[in-house]
C-alpha cells in the first residue's frame, strides 16, 4: 500500500517554557511508531501496518522525513496492543524485530554500508514460544545486537529470554533463560525494555511475586553470558492480581548508569536501582530517552500524549497514545499512534 506519504512542513514555532514546538506532522497509516537516533543526527522509524513493517528516517536539520519503505510483509504481524516492530543500531547495522501472532520473533537486518536488507531470520530457537509478542532489541558495538522476550518454553509459564547476534541480527544465539519468576511467571503483559553499552546489558520487566507486579531490572556485564539475580525497582509495591499491561523504559545516563520509568496504580516514576522512586505524574504507557544535556520522558493520559523536559512542567502534545522519543542534538523526536496514524512532533531544547 504506497499511499504512504511524506510531508514538507514550515512549521511557525510556538514558544513554551525555552523549547520551541514545532507542528504535529503526520507521516502514514500504522500502528505502534519506534523511534532512535545515531550519531549523525538521523531518526530512524519503524511501525506496523496490517502485515507490513515499514521502516523511514527524519532528520534533525530540516523538517524532512523520507518515504517510509517496506522491510518485509510478515503474515499475522503483530503490531498491536503495544506489541509493534522493534528498532536497534550501531555504526553498521539497523536491525528490525517483529513477532507474529503465533510466537515467532524475526529480525531483519540492513547493512549501513550496502543499504541491503537481509532476508527474515527467526530469533527464538524453540518455534512459536513468544506468544505474549512483547521483545526489545539493542545494539551494543559493530554487529553485536542482543534481544530479549517473554518466553513460554519449558513450563508453558512466561520468563525472560534472550538471545544474542554478532554479525548484524543475521543469525542469533542459542537462546538464553535470564530469569524465571520462583512463583511460575513474570507479568504477561507488560513490556521489556532493555539499554545496552559495550557488554553491559540492562533488560526490565514487570515481576509477578507475593501478589505484587512490581519492575524488575536485570545486568549483564559480560554481553549477556551471565545475569546477575533479578533487582527490585524502588520502594513501593503494586499489590494487584491482574496484569496493568505498562512496562516503561530504561536508558543509560552519560555515565552507564540505568535510569528507568515506570508506571505503579496511576503514578509515573523515575528510579536507579537501588534508590526511591520519584514521582513526577500519572498516566501510562511511558517512555524516556536522555543525553548529554536533556532528560526527557513522554506518557498519555486519557487520549492525550504529553511530554516533560527536564524540571520543566509537562506539555500537551495531542490526541493519541503509546509515544517513543528520540533525541538528536538540540531536537526531541516524539512519535506516537493517534487513530489509526503515525505522527511526529519535534521540540528544540
Amino acid at each position: 500500500m504506497r499511499y504512504l506519504f511524506c510531508l514538507l512542513i514550515s512549521a511557525t514555532a510556538l514558544l513554551a517554557q525555552g523549547q520551541s514546538f514545532n507542528n504535529t506532522q503526520t507521516i502514514a497509516t500504522g500502528h505502534l511508531p519506534v523511534a532512535v537516533t545515531d550519531d549523525t543526527g538521523t531518526v530512524h522509524l519503524v511501525f506496523g501496518q496490517d502485515s507490513i513493517i515499514y521502516y523511514t528516517t527524519a532528520s534533525e536539520k530540516t523538517a524532512h522525513v523520507s518515504q517510509p519503505l517496506v522491510v518485509a510483509t510478515l503474515p499475522g504481524l503483530v503490531a498491536g496492543a503495544k506489541r509493534g516492530p522493534q528498532l536497534a543500531l550501531t555504526d553498521q547495522f539497523i536491525v528490525i524485530t517483529a513477532v507474529n501472532r503465533v510466537g515467532d520473533i524475526f529480525a531483519y537486518s540492513l547493512d549501513r554500508k550496502t543499504g541491503r536488507w537481509s532476508p527474515a531470520t527467526r530469533i527464538n530457537d524453540v518455534p512459536e514460544i513468544a506468544k505474549e509478542g512483547f521483545q526489545a532489541v539493542a545494539g551494543a558495538t559493530a554487529g553485536v545486537f542482543h534481544a530479549a522476550w517473554l518466553d513460554l518454553r519449558d513450563d508453558r509459564q512466561n520468563k525472560l529470554v534472550g538471545a544474542t547476534s554478532t554479525d548484524g541480527g543475521r543469525t542469533w544465539s542459542v537462546n538464553q533463560v535470564i530469569y524465571r519468576s520462583p512463583e511460575g511467571t513474570v507479568c504477561e503483559c507488560c513490556r521489556v525494555s532493555m539499554a545496552v553499552s559495550g557488554e553491559d546489558i540492562y533488560v526490565q520487566f514487570r515481576n509477578s511475586l507475593g501478589g505484587s507486579r512490581d519492575m524488575f531490572l536485570v545486568h549483564s556485564a559480560d554481553g549477556g553470558k551471565t545475569y546477575t539475580p533479578a533487582q527490585k525497582l524502588g520502594t513501593g509495591t503494586w499489590k494487584l492480581n491482574a496484569c496493568p499491561m505498562d512496562g516503561g523504559a530504561v536508558v543509560l545516563t552519560a555515565t552507564g548508569q540505568p535510569l528507568t520509568v515506570w508506571r505503579r496504580e496511576n503514578t509515573l516514576f523515575t528510579c536507579q536501582p537501588g534508590q526511591p522512586e520519584q514521582a513526577f505524574g500519572t498516566g501510562r504507557n511511558v517512555t524516556l530517552s536522555q543525553s548529554s544535556t536533556a532528560s526527557v520522558v513522554a506518557w498519555d493520559e486519557g487520549g492525550t500524549v504529553w511530554i516533560k523536559v527536564n524540571d520543566k512542567a509537562p506539555v500537551s502534545f495531542g490526541a493519541g497514545q503509546i509515544p517513543s522519543l528520540a533525541i538528536s542534538g538540540r531536537t526531541v523526536f516524539c512519535v506516537w499512534e493517534a487513530q489509526g496514524q503515525v505522527v511526529l512532533k519535534r521540540v528544540v531544547l
